[in-house]
């Protein structure tokens, strides 16, 4: 895995251009900017108001589709050099495959010719081989041509294939990575937030679930399966697939030519089948499409389903659900299965219709046109030759209805493609308003005044009722309260990753709103240290400069001191430079949340939060706590910070400057500690027996 790119550099590159997202979606052609206006489709239609009726719906599906074409137009434009490129070679390709069967047909009479002339005078032999010479050397070259062309063709086509494939998956990652807020993930993720699980009594565990083979896009196996595959075919169906579309079509175009200049009424008979073949591959188009939306989103699901489960595999093992999981994933699969025997069986159906109607004209073209030679109206070569004609029509005729089929299956790739992608900047937008930086050194605290919150997915549960409190420099507060009482969410709350319903957030001396800051300020002011913390297959280095690619190799040792890592990392064969694995596997727990203190220290934030910081700490590590809170009021890290304490614990209780009792998202009670432990009637007696 490669490391992060040069601090420096990454900088400058900020300051010059714009942030990566700006220049990714930044308007390269004067179309790019018109062309939600152009398709006259607006992302806010279907939402608003009752169901549509089904003229609206139909009218909203052409809208829609006329606004993805636009899209995928303006992203192929991009590569307009190697599509055009690429499309000249298929023609010339084309050509080279259309001169073949009439060189051939030629070459055959000439050949009959000599072969009827060899006992004529050897003047007139070289002559007749004259002839055939000429034909011989002209396939010659149309064959040489057409491969060269063959080859210019799939190099140029599948470049730009590939160059758009990459740009939208880059802009997709990139819209749903920075725009996508985090109600977003946790809401349609299927992932709640950690410590929120039990908030809602009526949630059931996930061993008793039963699969609905229901999900949605936002959960991670179903963002790479779009990243995988449906940026794939989108991007095919503005290259490859547009140009089979052409080839096929020029193929139909001149077979037809040929056909009717060598024998019009054989020609008659041989597109006989052409409205029937045509009215089957319409049909067809209506089912593959629906078909195919039904068969993407079932693979989503199975590949939700398994990244999750790979991803949770401890638990799965702890619990002994193996075969249990697998049999729910073979029972999606055999879903996606039976909806892809479905398309299949369509396809199947046709091609064979359409090979047997093929086959049955071809039949009745020999048996009419074996006549024709017989009588001398055709030669033998122009039979072969028009046999040929019909044969290239025909794979013309169903490559058309091929190719059409691949496109609307590349274009229902797109719209998920664009849907999210454009949900992303919609929740960006929206969200935006006027943003500014602030200066982190002059904020010397951080003030909640009445704020309540609650997660759109469970609109009617209060999770966070009228919180006000106090965090500043060098102050340790410390959060108690039980499971679900609201502790984490309101660390997220804090922490900027959620915005409040009612009340506010704002700085002192300053005044600003909190959520009237740019993101970059925002992290500056605060860094969460989380029950379980999250880590990158990378080096410990790495993983500590995450918050800040800034820091100098001596603001990261400091910080490991401060974390107490030093011991374990000497211990280490490549130090600093150790690889953790992925999320950390290969360090033990406590290992892990010293790093993740270390990696929110080297950041220097206002406001320190720890997320029950000694659940996974041994008793070496139980130090790390004190050091981190004598850096805090002391200001080893620079200058001092305030510090937050979620805890069960009633030992770390005796470091907090304050105690603030949380139950049902509510403030209840707050005081020092021997305040509140002196009074046996205390909220926080209550929640700790052993202060009873």
């Amino acid at each position: 895995m490669s490391e992060h790119i040069q601090p420096s550099q990454a900088k400058i590159t900020r300051r010059k251009n714009g942030s990566i997202v700006d220049r990714l979606f930044r308007p390269k052609h004067k179309r790019s900017r018109t062309a939600r206006e152009e398709a006259g489709f607006d992302r806010n239609m279907s939402t608003k108001g009752d169901a549509p009726s089904a003229k609206k719906a139909k009218s909203l599906e052409a809208s829609r589709k006329k606004y993805v074409k636009a899209r995928l137009n303006d992203e192929a434009s991009t590569d307009i050099r190697s599509l055009a490129v690429g499309t000249l070679a298929m023609m010339a390709s084309a050509l080279s495959n259309q001169a073949l069967p009439k060189l051939l047909g030629r070459l055959l009479d000439e050949k009959s010719t000599s072969l009827k002339n060899m006992s004529c005078g050897v003047d007139e032999i070289c002559s007749h081989s004259g002839k055939s010479g000429s034909a011989s050397k002209a396939l010659a070259i149309v064959v040489i041509g057409g491969g060269f062309a063959s080859f210019l063709r799939t190099t140029m086509l599948n470049r730009a294939q590939d160059n758009i494939a990459q740009r939208l998956r880059t802009k997709l990652f990139s819209a749903v990575l920075t725009n996508r807020d985090m109600e977003w993930f946790v809401a349609g993720g299927g992932a709640k937030s950690e410590g929120e699980n039990s908030k809602d009594g009526n949630n059931q565990s996930d061993a008793a679930t039963v699969p609905t083979y229901q999900t949605s896009a936002s959960s991670p196996g179903a963002i790479g399966s779009i990243l995988a595959e449906d940026c794939n075919k989108a991007s095919e169906s503005v290259t490859t697939v547009f140009a089979n579309i052409l080839r096929s079509c020029s193929s139909c175009a001149f077979a037809t030519y040929h056909m009717i200049s060598l024998n019009p009424s054989l020609f008659g008979i041989s597109v006989s089948i052409v409205p029937v073949v045509g009215a089957a591959a319409v049909v067809l188009n209506k089912f593959v499409k629906k078909a195919t939306a039904k068969q993407r989103e079932c693979a989503e699901q199975a590949a939700s389903f398994a990244e999750e489960r790979i991803t949770h595999i401890m638990t799965v093992k702890l619990a002994n659900r193996e075969e249990e999981e697998v049999e729910k994933y073979v029972q999606l699969q055999e879903e996606c299965v039976r909806l892809g025997r479905k398309v299949n069986s369509a396809k199947g159906v046709f091609m064979g219709f359409t090979f047997a109607a093929t086959g049955g004209a071809l039949y009745t073209v020999f048996n009419a046109g074996g006549a024709a030679v017989a009588t001398g109206r055709m030669t033998s070569g122009e039979l072969t030759s028009f046999a040929t004609y019909s044969f290239l029509l025909g794979l013309g005729t169903s490559g058309v209805f091929k190719a059409l089929g691949e496109l609307t299956q590349g274009l229902v790739s797109a719209d998920r493609v664009y849907s999210l992608m454009d949900g992303s900047l919609d929740a960006k937008s929206s969200s935006e308003g006027k943003k500014q930086p602030i200066d982190t050194e002059s904020v010397e605290s951080i003030i909640l005044q009445n704020v309540s919150f609650s997660y759109k997915s469970s609109s009617k549960t209060t999770v966070l009722d009228s919180v006000s409190l106090r965090l500043e420099r060098g102050k340790v507060i410390a959060l108690v309260g039980k499971n679900g009482s609201g502790k984490t969410s309101l660390a997220s709350v804090i922490a900027g990753l959620y915005t409040p319903q009612d009340g506010k957030i704002t700085l002192q001396p300053s005044g600003v709103d909190f959520n009237e800051l740019v993101r970059e300020s925002q992290t500056s002011l605060i860094q969460v240290v989380p029950q379980h913390p999250a880590f990158f297959d990378a080096t410990i280095k790495s993983n500590v400069s995450y918050s800040n690619l800034n820091a100098s190799d001596e603001e990261i040792k400091k910080a490991l001191t401060i974390a107490n890592c030093n011991d374990f990392i000497d211990k280490l064969d490549d130090g600093l430079n150790f690889r953790v694995g992925r999320n950390g596997m290969r360090l033990s727990g406590g290992q892990r949340q010293r790093l993740a203190l270390a990696r929110a220290l080297v950041s220097k934030p206002c406001v320190l939060i720890l997320d029950e910081p000694s659940s996974a700490l041994d008793a070496e590590g139980e130090s790390a706590v004190t050091d981190a809170v004598h850096a805090c009021r002391n200001g080893d890290n620079c200058k001092s910070m305030g510090l937050l304490l979620i805890t069960h614990r009633a030992s770390t209780l005796q470091i907090a400057d304050l105690i603030i009792v949380l139950k049902d998202g509510k403030v209840v009670e707050e005081g020092t500690y021997d305040e509140l432990s002196e009074d046996k009637g205390s909220a926080l007696c209550e929640l700790m027996s052993e202060l009873s």
